[in-house]
């Protein structure tokens, strides 16, 4: 997905980082210098498929930007152990949430999870340093916020549907299945009265 972009990724579950012992941080993804003017912006990504509280998550993807010295953290879960209310992707304490099914990844997800990471981090950046225009960056993000609180009203409308459409779809499988029993019984005394007629 980054190949091209200039950005670099790294493979880091396996090695020790700068917290003594800490494997924390599954991936590394390094910001294109070129468009942080110089500055070394680090995502950290966490790959998660158990369940996990809230608390632990956040301690853990703090302890992960510390050993990779990431500004931001990218977790991807499985939809098993998603915390509930964050598909396909939201933003909590700063840090990326994102559900991915690895049976079926949609790459538009993940896609999107990532650009709003790099956002995240370009936004830590001074303007004056970098010539980043952070003010831009700042609003960017809080559109992407207020839409992500739609999709969250959306999503909660659509579990609403889903239960009445649920209901609806019950309802009427019943009425199909007495409509078909009417019709079996009406052609059983239709075949009576054929049967009457010729005695």
């Amino acid at each position: 997905m980054v190949r091209g972009s200039g950005d670099l990724v790294d493979r880091t579950g396996s090695e020790t980082g700068d917290v003594a012992r800490s494997k924390k941080g599954d991936l590394l993804l390094t910001l294109d210098s070129g468009l942080t003017r110089g500055a070394e912006l680090r995502i950290v990504v966490e790959c998660k498929d158990r369940a996990i509280s809230g608390k632990q998550m956040r301690d853990e993807l703090a302890e992960a930007k510390r050993n990779r010295g990431a500004c931001v953290a990218l977790v991807c879960f499985t939809p098993q152990h998603a915390p509930s209310g964050i598909a396909p992707f939201d933003v909590r304490s700063g840090d990326v949430y994102c559900v991915i099914d690895p049976e079926t990844p949609q790459q538009s997800i993940l896609e999107a999870a990532v650009r709003l990471a790099r956002l995240l981090a370009l936004a830590t950046l001074r303007e004056h340093e970098t010539g980043v225009d952070a003010d831009a960056i700042s609003r960017a993000l809080t559109q992407i916020r207020g839409q992500l609180e739609d999709i969250r009203g959306l999503k909660t409308k659509l579990t609403s549907i889903s239960s009445v459409s649920k209901e609806v779809g019950d309802g009427l499988d019943r009425m199909r299945d007495a409509v078909l029993a009417k019709v079996a019984e009406a052609e059983a005394e239709l075949r009576t009265a054929a049967g009457r007629k010729t005695v």
